[in-house]
């Protein structure tokens, strides 16, 4: 963002100070002269340019040094002191006062610089473009040559301070005659015609300005294409001057806001309420005189009767009109400068997700709140800070709005202005219209995210209970079953020639039969419970000590500080746990089983499985089961260690995960 500096800030109020007072003494010595201009189109337009644009340079140039912030001072500087020399002119003339004749010359050409750079070099600025540079070029050689031509022409029997009497330059310059004039007429008709196609393929807010930019140069053409192009004579030549000055006027209704819009990239520091005022008082004013005078001049053609019959219909029409017109201005100047932050149906747009899914629909909302309101930064959080979307940097929160759907509370609106500024009301009352939209697509995306959790969860839940059921067959009852036919074949080539071997070997196998259909029934109670699909461990640990309660077996469990930890964390918490139980039960005979569970959000997670089993003595033997609870807290970056109980009977399984 551009910044402002005490030095040009001073240059500014001093550039307007001096169109603003060149203005107001041409406005008081009309007062005095009682004698309204020769071509007063052209003096209204050099007073309400010295005065708009005088406003335009204090904004602008503190804040950007843009070529077209120098145009601005320019057509300030040049249209306040011509308005102010046409003036002066007449009352020397009058009063036989000095310098009249000077005075009126330099009034004459003194315009010329800023309005012809606004009309053939700024469009090309405001869009650059790399092949645009000879032209810009050829506009600035124009607009100069045109000048020079009025500025140091020695006119006959008037006394011009910066005429050039060299005979070669006087023939140069009637060579010259109007064709720079036509240049500058040609290159802002083209630079229009720029603009408007720009404006065309402009996507989103990044061609606002531009179809009021391509309006106002319209206008400025429009006022010199009959006089550059077409001589008259007479009252047709008064007529045209008057209708190049209307033009002038009503040109200056679209270009300084426009101007503001774009090259300030539609960041008005503050005074974009002025701004909008003023444009719709401007164009409204403009509207109804012109309205006014157009339907006062029909009626009375068309209506029979005096004038003041047409008068009294022309005022009830622009009287009538007058509200809905400016409702419709109202709404185009808003959309000028506010953009569409203005229209929450268009902003609900933003809920459509980018083609490249880079972004949620709760960020580019939050990116198209803060980008039509013009804030520094915007944040959405909700209320367990799992889901955050933010725009800009939050240096300074001046509003934090609760985010309520049906009345429940889903998280918050955090909202920064843009660096030295404050949020004013009216965005604050727009922000507080918006909460509902920011608070549907923020549980939205809360729900989004809880789906997107629990379906990868319940993938994970799946695929670890196949692995698990895929090493319990394979390393233990895969085996075991091979072991078993081997001893039936054995059993049947004994039968001939050792019958009391043969039942012996069918007893062993009857036993084994039996002990793997307890491995299978303690297989169907370990596997994983729902409950984890949800991601609830104590509740899944509960149902695998239920599961076996049956048998005999009293296991207890505790669990605290669970609810943070991921899916895989709680996986291998449950498959230790079961493991240790299953081997307390088959292993220890133990009577009762301790589960404990316990985690803090910056500690360990531990897990504790004590047992009053018959104990381990020495170093346990490194079997499957062990060697399956380590390889799940070792992936983790855990441990596990197996020990006896500290009341000195039993055994201690204790896990930690970081």
């Amino acid at each position: 963002m551009a910044t402002t500096s005490v030095g040009w800030r001073l240059v500014a109020l001093g550039v307007a100070f001096v169109s603003w007072a060149a203005a107001g003494g041409a406005v008081v010595l009309l007062a005095v002269n009682r004698e309204a201009p020769a071509e007063l189109a052209y003096w209204l337009m050099d007073v309400l340019s010295a005065v708009v644009y005088g406003a335009v340079v204090v904004v602008m140039l503190p804040r950007v040094r843009h070529p077209v912030a120098w145009i601005m001072v320019l057509v300030a500087l040049g249209c306040g002191l011509s308005g102010f020399a046409s003036e002066y002119a007449v009352l020397a003339h009058d009063r036989d006062l000095p310098a009249g004749d000077a005075v009126a010359v330099v009034g004459s050409w003194v315009w010329t610089p800023g309005t012809y750079a606004s009309m053939a070099v700024m469009p090309w600025l405001v869009r650059p473009a790399r092949w645009a540079r000879p032209v810009v070029v050829a506009g600035v050689v124009a607009v100069a040559l045109a000048t020079l031509r009025v500025a140091t022409y020695p006119y006959q029997g008037i006394d011009n301070p910066l005429a050039v009497r060299v005979e070669p330059w006087k023939v140069f310059l009637q060579h010259l005659h109007l064709h720079a004039d036509r240049c500058v007429t040609v290159l802002g008709l083209a630079g229009a015609v720029w603009l408007g196609w720009q404006w065309l393929r402009a996507r989103d807010d990044r061609g606002r300005g531009l179809g009021w930019l391509c309006v106002g140069v319209l206008f400025l053409t429009a006022a010199f294409a009959p006089i550059v192009f077409v001589r008259f004579d007479g009252g047709a030549a008064e007529l045209v001057y008057e209708v190049s000055g209307v033009s002038l006027i009503i040109a200056q209704a679209f270009l300084p806001v426009a101007l503001l819009v774009v090259v300030l990239r539609q960041r008005l520091w503050g005074i974009d309420l002025a701004v909008s005022r003023v444009t719709v008082w401007a164009l409204l004013t403009g509207a109804v005189v012109v309205g006014y005078a157009g339907l006062a001049w029909l009626g009375g053609r068309l209506l029979p009767g005096s004038e003041e019959v047409a008068g009294l219909v022309a005022v009830g029409v622009v009287v009538a009109l007058g509200q809905p017109l400016r409702w419709f201005l109202q709404g185009r100047v808003d959309r000028l400068v506010y953009g569409d932050g203005t229209d929450p149906v268009r902003l609900l747009g933003a809920l459509e997700p980018a083609p490249d899914h880079a972004r949620t629909r709760l960020d580019a909302l939050v990116a198209a709140l803060r980008s039509d309101l013009r804030l520094g930064g915007v944040e959405v959080r909700s209320l367990d800070q799992q889901v955050r979307a933010g725009s800009g940097a939050l240096d300074r929160v001046e509003a934090d709005l609760p985010l309520l759907v049906d009345g429940r509370p889903l998280g918050r609106l955090l909202v920064s202005p843009v660096d030295g500024q404050r949020l004013d009301a009216r965005t604050r009352h727009q922000l507080d219209q918006l909460r509902g939209v920011l608070g549907v697509a923020l549980e939205l995306e809360v729900v989004n995210r809880r789906l997107e959790a629990a379906s990868s969860r319940l993938v994970e839940v799946r695929m670890e209970e196949r692995r698990m059921l895929r090493r319990d067959l394979h390393d233990g009852m895969g085996p075991a079953l091979a072991g078993v036919g081997l001893g039936l074949a054995a059993a049947q080539r004994r039968l001939l020639h050792d019958p009391e071997g043969a039942a012996a070997l069918l007893a062993e196998l009857e036993a084994e039969v039996e002990r793997r259909t307890d491995d299978v029934r303690l297989l169907a109670r370990s596997l994983l419970p729902f409950q984890l699909d949800d991601g609830e461990l104590g509740p899944a640990l509960e149902v695998m000590a239920r599961r076996f309660a049956g048998s005999g077996l009293d296991v207890r469990v505790r669990c605290r500080g669970a609810d943070g930890l991921d899916t895989r964390e709680q996986l291998a918490i449950y498959h230790v746990a079961a493991e240790a139980v299953f081997n307390a039960y088959r292993h220890a005979r133990a009577d009762s089983v301790s589960v404990e569970v316990a985690g803090t959000a910056s500690g360990p997670t531990v897990l504790l499985v004590t047992d009053d089993g018959v104990g381990i003595s020495g170093t346990p033997r490194r079997g499957v089961g062990l060697s399956s609870m380590r390889e799940r807290a070792e992936e983790l970056g855990g441990t596990v260690h197996v020990g006896p109980a500290p009341a000195g009977t039993g055994t201690v399984v204790r896990m930690e995960l970081p």
